[in-house]
């Protein structure tokens, strides 16, 4: 009926689809065969069957397997057999005893953490509390059972336990909310091959379309779950979407069909002792009866509802019965019994409601919600010792593991640091050879231009001066001739030594280059005495070293800008300034001379040769002219 399908939805140890009795032979056969496990698998199994229509006989076997479990000292199948017997106690709505071996099987789960396990004694307590009316707790273990079912991804227990939930938002009719769940539950029960289950979802979806008023709905799923239970053999749940086909026709006032479903239906949950069921349908049909003003019939209902909703301990259902009563009561006339049964009614629906409102409900949702993001974990004393000796012994093996590892590390990175040692030894020691060899090469090479062309150069020399001094020359013509060979020769051996210093020089410092042009400007000095000449470098430039190339190709530089400005300037005055500016060195060459128009002049080989100088070391060359005089500016990257 609205209620749905709460019970059914126990867990149950092994779901059969044919006749009860045919598989309990089958099963009592097997027991003469097969291992201790086996064996006590199978009295679980016979439970189970026994529990679609002889509960005592149910129960009986479940203790049976009980006792055979402690005697293997098996878990697994204790636990197995603790929920078999909870469920039968529940079956029968003794409520007290199926909460003590719930909790039995609850520990004995966690012990050996088995996860699924877990979940159905998590869901079980939930259909436990939910009979009870204490639908906080009920939520709680539901959404516990949820957790655990979509961890180990199992779609036919997430679809039960959804169906659940749908069942207490309904019981707070909150129902937009409860049918999303029992969607939820069809559709996934609609990926599985779990008969049963869909079964029992479309009953779900029947119960809670009659509270939206759905009727047409609520009776197309009403009537695929009874046909559901007929074609599975079980006679047992018949009875729940028979409720729901009564309560269609009782909305729609058609309470000839109504009245002929209400009495099937308890039929049904009378023959198979289903307690709660029966306090229900009691319940709906004496309001039922009202709406037909048979008012003594709907008490004779409503004292039946009462009487096993208290067998049930289902608080809500008997305080309903309580309101019923206190209506009929009222309509015969009967006040002071309607006042009582009407006071009795508020009482019991205060205390209810009171602690387990729909906040409480919407509340552990969000928990679960907030849950399912996080890593849940359930610790308990004997898990905690267990996982501590566990993180332990890793944490040692791990300790040992590391340390060999950084041994072998230490070892790898020894010899590694050894081969690149060697290597650059090797290097060294290659690059030393090379560089002895071109040492060696510019030793043979400066030595050869010393000695050969320096003394050839020299010969000239000597050679003109002994013409001019032997021979009395009066053409004036011819000794100035022999005069500019003799000092071309001269200038000749001059520049040929400046390059046998670099040639021998594998760096040239700032300091260098100063020595060499100030020996530069002092010949400069006895040609024009009349010009003042100036050489500042910065301190901390002397040290800074350039290549042999680089300093060449400088001293090449400021010699031919220095010879310029003495020859063409008419200058009295030539200053050389070498400074660090940021991150580049700067050497200017400036006179007070003449100058000359840039644009007027063609470059000649002198300022060309400049300029491709400083390009070929990665320098830069600039040059400014006026009538003021000329500014030679030079940038070296430090």
């Amino acid at each position: 009926m609205k209620k749905g399908m709460l019970l059914v939805l126990l867990l149950v140890v092994n779901i059969c689809s044919s006749q009860n009795n045919r598989i309990i032979d089958s099963l009592l056969q097997s027991l003469k065969k097969g291992s201790d496990k086996q064996k006590n698998l199978t009295l679980i199994n016979i439970s189970d069957e026994y529990s679609n229509f002889d509960l005592d006989k149910a129960i009986l076997y479940a203790d049976k397997s009980l006792v055979k479990a402690k005697k293997l000292k098996n878990d697994s199948l204790i636990g197995l057999s603790y929920n078999a017997i909870a469920n039968n106690f529940q079956y029968k709505t003794e409520l007290d005893s199926a909460l003590k071996y719930h909790k039995k099987a609850l520990e004995i789960r966690i012990k050996i953490k088995d996860s699924i396990g877990l979940a159905d004694t998590y869901n079980n307590l939930g259909i436990f509390y939910d009979t009870k009316g204490e639908f906080s707790n009920a939520v709680k273990n539901y959404f516990k059972a949820l957790y655990f079912y979509e961890k180990k991804q199992n779609i036919a227990k997430q679809a039960m336990v959804c169906s659940n939930i749908g069942i207490v938002f309904k019981a707070q009719k909150e129902y937009d909310k409860a049918i999303i769940y029992y969607r939820k539950s069809y559709e996934l029960y609609s990926k599985t091959t779990d008969d049963f289950g869909k079964t029992t979802s479309a009953g779900n979806l029947g119960s809670i379309l009659i509270n939206l008023k759905q009727y047409e709905e609520s009776l197309k799923y009403s009537v695929i779950a009874k046909k559901g239970y007929e074609k599975l053999g079980y006679e047992r749940f018949v009875g729940y979407p028979l409720s729901n086909i009564a309560y269609v026709f009782d909305s729609l006032h058609n309470f000839k069909m109504a009245n002929n479903k209400y009495l099937e239906c308890l039929r049904l949950h009378k023959k198979h002792q289903n307690n709660f069921e029966i306090a229900e349908v009691s319940g709906a049909f004496a309001n039922c009866l009202i709406k037909q003003k048979l008012f003594n019939k709907s008490i004779i209902y409503s004292q039946e509802s009462l009487k096993y909703s208290k067998i049930a301990k289902a608080n809500l259902l008997e305080i309903n019965s309580f309101k019923v009563l206190a209506l009929a009561n009222s309509k015969l006339g009967n006040y002071q019994k309607a006042f009582q049964y009407s006071e009795l009614y508020n009482l019991g629906k205060d205390s209810v409601f009171k602690t387990q409102n729909t906040k409480s409900i919407f509340e552990l949702e969000t928990k679960y919600q907030t849950a399912k993001k996080e890593k849940l974990l359930l610790e308990k004393e004997a898990e905690a010792k267990q996982q501590n000796i566990i993180l332990i012994t890793v944490s040692l093996i791990a300790l040992f593991i590391a340390i060999i590892g950084l041994l072998i590390y230490r070892q790898q990175k020894l010899k590694h640091t050894q081969q690149e040692q060697e290597f650059e030894l090797k290097t060294a020691i290659f690059q030393i050879e090379n560089q002895n060899k071109l040492q060696e090469q510019r030793l043979n090479i400066s030595r050869d231009l010393h000695d050969n062309i320096g003394s050839q150069l020299t010969f000239i020399i000597s050679s003109v001066d002994n013409v001019k001094y032997a021979f009395d020359i009066d053409n004036k013509k011819l000794d100035d001739k022999l005069t500019n060979i003799s000092s071309f020769a001269k200038e000749t051996i001059v520049e040929l030594r400046d390059t046998i210093w670099a040639m021998n020089s594998n760096e040239i410092s700032f300091e260098d280059l100063e020595s060499r042009i100030n020996n530069f400007i002092e010949k400069a000095k006895e040609a024009k005495d009349e010009i003042q000449f100036s050489f500042e470098t910065d301190g901390d430039l002397k040290a800074t070293k350039l290549t042999s190339i680089e300093g060449m190709n400088v001293y090449r530089t400021i010699q031919e800008a220095v010879n310029n400005a003495v020859k063409y300037a008419n200058a009295s005055s030539i200053s050389i300034d070498v400074k660090r500016i940021e991150n580049q060195n700067q050497i200017t060459i400036q006179d007070n001379g003449i100058g000359f128009d840039e644009a007027a002049i063609q470059k000649g080989n002198g300022l060309k040769n400049m300029q491709k100088r400083m390009e070929d070391i990665g320098g830069s060359f600039n040059l400014e002219s006026s009538n003021l005089g000329t500014l030679i500016t030079i940038w070296l990257n430090n």
